[in-house]
């Protein structure tokens, strides 16, 4: 059989995603399933691998007929030797996952980041094909963000390229899962919104979920402490992106993730905004773009299968 089909597994910290994605990006046949991180790494991947398994079975494969195998994890992976080298929302540190992965499935495995693998997905199928060098930027519970530098992934010599989500804004600031305080993520993902807004005004929460969307609900209906708030968000976003933009000349910033949904009220006003807050020699004529992305909720599942394009 022409080797065609290649497999994405994107493990989140509740939920793993596992996926049959052709040479195209095209994804054949999918699978969602809870994921516990209470069993520890090697029992979690050898749980993964079972349900892996059943699925390739389930379209008539074989192991061997899979052109390649790529995961993507919520933390610090090393691509080129497969480990996990710190993943606080799994409880992974220093996990050699391509080579547990590589155990149960008997084949090599490439593991990255699930943020670049989002990116990557970008870069090949969505908004960033048009674009060299950009910054995928994921809004949602936290910010993570992929880095396509000169077409190919960007890991830096430390490879931590693009915890954005992770740099100080706010010195002393709110306590992060990370360990440090202050982080962007903590005043500009959906957690942080939520948590700002039962600081600013929690007696119009108390029917309500204490989510981000319920923020947002707000806004939609008028509310003007929800619309401030939002507003006050996407500023101390763009200064975040602004300082990014700055240190890494990408052409374009993607916007992905659950809050890019909201576009009139997060996207839309991103580009001024950090033009505004921007160095002055590519704010003043307006070069960067910021785009929503395309790729959809799958992508850092097809960019995980599609890893074995990073490599070439």
């Amino acid at each position: 059989m022409d080797k065609d089909i290649s497999i994405g597994i994107d493990i989140g910290g509740t939920k793993v995603h596992l996926g049959l994605v052709d040479r195209s990006g095209k994804v054949i046949d999918d699978q969602r399933l809870p994921v516990q991180i209470d069993l520890g790494a090697e029992a979690s991947i050898k749980t993964i691998c079972g349900h892996l398994d059943r699925l390739i079975e389930s379209n008539q494969l074989k192991k061997s007929d899979i052109l390649s195998f790529g995961v993507g994890v919520p933390g610090t992976a090393d691509i080129k030797t497969g480990n996990v080298e710190y993943c606080p929302n799994l409880g992974w540190e220093d996990v050699p996952a391509g080579a547990i992965f590589g155990k149960y499935l008997e084949r090599d495995v490439i593991v990255s980041q699930d943020s670049r693998c989002a990116a990557w997905a970008e870069y090949l199928l969505g908004a960033g094909r048009k674009y060299q060098s950009m910054i995928c930027l994921t809004l949602g519970t936290g910010i993570g963000s992929g880095i396509i530098m000169d077409g190919r992934i960007f890991h830096g010599a430390l490879n931590t390229a693009g915890e954005i989500g992770h740099c100080v804004f706010e010195k002393d600031g709110r306590p992060c899962n990370c360990g440090r305080r202050g982080c962007l993520e903590r005043y500009c993902s959906g957690t942080g919104i939520i948590q700002r807004a039962l600081e600013a005004f929690p007696e119009k929460l108390a029917s309500l979920p204490h989510k981000s969307e319920s923020v947002f609900q707000l806004a939609y209906g008028g509310d003007q402490d929800a619309l401030t708030l939002i507003r006050a968000v996407v500023e101390d976003l763009a200064i975040g992106i602004a300082n990014a933009v700055s240190i890494l000349s990408p052409q374009a910033v993607i916007i992905s993730g659950g809050l890019c949904e909201h576009y009139e009220l997060i996207v839309s006003p991103l580009e001024q905004l950090v033009n505004q807050y921007g160095y002055h020699s590519w704010s003043r004529k307006k070069m960067l773009k910021i785009e929503k992305a395309q790729a959809g909720s799958d992508a850092p599942m097809i960019g995980a299968a599609l890893l074995y394009k990073a490599l070439k």
